[in-house]
């Protein structure tokens, strides 16, 4: 199977953003971009439904042709996909048909919980699906569209796997030789904290070039400030964050790190999902991570 992005997308400007950047992405891989555009389904009764049907067919048809029309346009191979059915059932389908190495969307600028829920309905897949998942802001500035060549690595100061799907990001990084490091914010009271979450990073199996790395560490009192701190003391082009899952209702009652770096966010932001805390002793080596990601990514490489 070709290697390829899996772009969920819509009307809005960051959905613009996000197909330009996994053009940015695809084009040193050789890989296709894969449009998909899930239009709701909103309920109803079956008079009104019955009423609607061909309103709606109309305007699925029309949503249709202007993807494709954006498909055409891109500068790397890409395909375009609309379709009515509910969000979970579509992207299931997608994920299976497609196995992207990564899923791309917009991310768009909100004020409180409702409207990010009804504005950003990516952020949570990359822990439902196991997939890793690229948020790229609305306001990236058009110089920021390149590939990226750092990526800061946000971790705790503790354990952690990362799924097989993740892991399959490995062969990616390395062809866009993009130097992943591994960055920490400190307590103030605890300056020299890190060294668990580094020595899980040498160990995750992403990249080689991981085993060697030393730690970036920022001593702030918020972490998402902190984090931001580190982008800009790097210049990292891409914020990678590990996802151990949140669901809504632990957002209404106290969010997470993730929620307020993505508020914050300034370049993209890697959301890397992680495997169940009972596999992390069980974590596969990078030469196991690799098999995985070269039958994924076999088209990358020429036929000898």
């Amino acid at each position: 199977m070709r290697p390829n992005l899996l772009v969920l997308t819509d009307a809005s400007p960051a959905a613009v953003q996000a197909r330009a950047y996994a053009a940015v992405l695809a084009a040193p891989l050789g890989a296709e971009v894969h449009l998909l555009h899930m239009s709701p389904v909103p309920p109803m009764t079956a008079r009104v439904g019955e009423v609607m049907h061909a309103t709606n067919a109309r305007n699925l048809l029309r949503e249709r042709h202007a993807l494709e029309a954006v498909a055409a346009a891109m500068p790397v191979p890409a395909t375009a996909t609309t379709v009515a059915q509910p969000w979970d059932e579509a992207l299931e389908e997608a994920l299976a048909r497609h196995q992207p190495l990564l899923m791309v969307a917009g991310l768009t600028a909100t004020d409180g919980l409702l409207d990010e829920w009804l504005s950003n309905r990516a952020l949570p897949l990359a822990h439902q699906t196991g997939y890793p998942l690229l948020l790229v802001p609305q306001h990236l500035p058009v110089a920021a569209l390149r590939p990226p060549r750092c990526l800061a690595l946000a971790v705790r100061d503790h354990a952690f796997a990362l799924t097989p799907q993740a892991l399959a990001l490995g062969p990616l990084l390395a062809a866009l030789d993009a130097a992943v490091v591994p960055t920490t914010v400190a307590p103030t009271d605890e300056p020299n904290a890190g060294h668990a979450g580094l020595t899980a990073a040498q160990e995750c199996g992403l990249t080689p070039a991981l085993a060697g790395s030393t730690l970036h560490r920022v001593v702030a009192a918020e972490p998402a400030a902190g984090l931001q701190q580190a982008v800009k003391e790097l210049s990292a082009d891409v914020l990678v964050l590990l996802d151990p899952g949140h669901g809504w209702i632990s957002k209404l009652f106290g969010g997470s790190v993730i929620d307020e770096v993505l508020r914050q966010a300034q370049v993209p932001v890697l959301v890397l999902p992680t495997a169940a805390a009972a596999a992390v002793a069980e974590a596969p080596s990078f030469a196991a991570a690799a098999g995985y990601a070269n039958t994924v990514i076999s088209g990358l490489l020429p036929a000898s």
